[in-house]
């Protein structure tokens, strides 16, 4: 997908930067592209520690497919992104959310945030 002709305005410099480096395989390309925003709720074993549950917020449509492929995005700063990514059909597939930090011009995964099979 090449989004330097068309980009929708709620995507930063940075986050096309990481579009660029980890272009979306052929087969399965993108449907959704967008931004979210973590939501903490109280955690009843664990007080301490809030369970953290990504929300969608503005997002673009960019095909309709039986096989889903959503990249949504939230910027931590100016190098630090939190990337979730939604996949598989309607009722099966993978929700998973990594940390990436931009260092020499490149994207570096440093953790998993959360992952979820549906």
């Amino acid at each position: 997908m090449d989004f330097s002709q068309k980009t929708p305005d709620f995507i930063t410099a940075l986050m096309q930067s990481w579009l660029k480096q980890f272009k979306p395989n052929p087969k399965n390309p993108l449907t959704t592209i967008g931004l979210f925003h973590w939501e903490f709720r109280p955690n009843r074993r664990m007080p301490e520690k809030p369970r953290k549950i990504p929300k969608i917020g503005e997002c673009l449509k960019l095909e309709d497919l039986s096989f889903k492929h959503s990249v949504y995005f939230f910027q931590v700063d100016s190098k630090t992104l939190h990337i979730y990514e939604s996949s598989g059909i309607s009722l099966g597939g993978l929700n998973i959310a990594h940390e990436y930090i931009l260092q020499n011009n490149e994207f570096i995964q440093t953790k998993v945030l959360m992952k979820m099979i549906r």
